[in-house]
């Protein structure tokens, strides 16, 4: 997946975008602790500082963006280059599941949502409908029916594909990424993926691995404090108030789901 990677120009642009983004939502965590009773609700701000410095970082090399929502309430950018006909937007890995990219994964890492309906990355994924992914049906013989997961145009997909919203993308853009940010025990930015999303399957190939660009960065995280981030138990232990938005599920609320359905059948 290589010939799908981005220049080296757009590469250090997202990089740094992010580095800026995150260091910006570490000042304000602390700012916030320091001058307000209460700021837990602040943990849930860090997409947004990132997706605004990536905005900025990126206007002058000709990407812009626009703003979209994902379910009814959270907001985040999708950011796109009209010359190269394609869209990213940026996704917090600790919810990223390359095996289930619409699904992701739940609060603790290891729960997959059902994605029998289509979310807003299963629908933005359509965009990828033309790439050639590697060995993408090689396990089915041509002269095999392929299993329902595979026929991405029967009657019920042509009409999704009538959604507005859909279309003006796929008219718009022929390549959609998600860029992936990981941060780890030390709370800093350990890793940054580029991946593309096949709609076919419903796994997300990797591109390009950008994390050798942090230590390239201008941006400096010398002496920055991170007593706010280590005492915010949130961002692990409690559920975002756009949680359902996200597709972010505690295992708990899986399990009760369930439950629920069994006491009903």
């Amino acid at each position: 997946m290589k010939e799908y990677s981005f220049s080296a120009e757009v590469n250090k642009k997202i990089v740094d975008g992010i580095l800026h983004g995150y260091k910006n939502y570490i000042h304000e965590r602390n700012n916030k602790r320091n001058t307000m009773r209460i700021s837990d609700a602040y943990a849930w701000v860090k997409g947004n500082h990132i997706d605004d410095q990536i905005a900025s970082e990126c206007e002058s090399i000709g990407i812009s963006y626009n703003k979209a929502k994902a379910g009814y309430t959270w907001g985040y950018l999708q950011f796109s280059s009209p010359q190269e006909k394609s869209m990213f937007i940026i996704k917090n890995a600790k919810y990223f599941n390359a095996d289930n990219f619409p699904g992701g994964k739940g609060i603790k890492g290891d729960k997959r949502r059902n994605t029998d309906e289509e979310n807003y990355l299963k629908k933005l994924s359509r965009i990828n409908r033309n790439i050639d992914f590697p060995e993408e049906l090689s396990l089915f013989p041509k002269e095999t029916e392929m299993p329902e997961i595979m026929s991405i145009f029967d009657d019920n997909v042509m009409k999704s594909l009538e959604d507005t919203e859909v279309t003006r993308l796929q008219q718009a853009f022929d390549k959609f990424y998600m860029v992936t940010y990981e941060i780890d025990e030390a709370f800093m930015i350990s890793s940054i993926q580029v991946w593309m999303p096949n709609p076919v399957d419903n796994k997300a190939y990797p591109v390009d691995d950008l994390t050798e660009l942090i230590a390239h960065s201008p941006v400096d995280f010398n002496n920055i404090d991170m007593t706010a981030l280590e005492e915010d138990a949130l961002d692990y232990d409690h559920e975002s108030p756009a949680a359902y938005d996200f597709d972010i599920f505690h295992e708990e609320e899986l399990d009760k789901e369930k439950s629920d359905d069994d006491d009903k059948s």
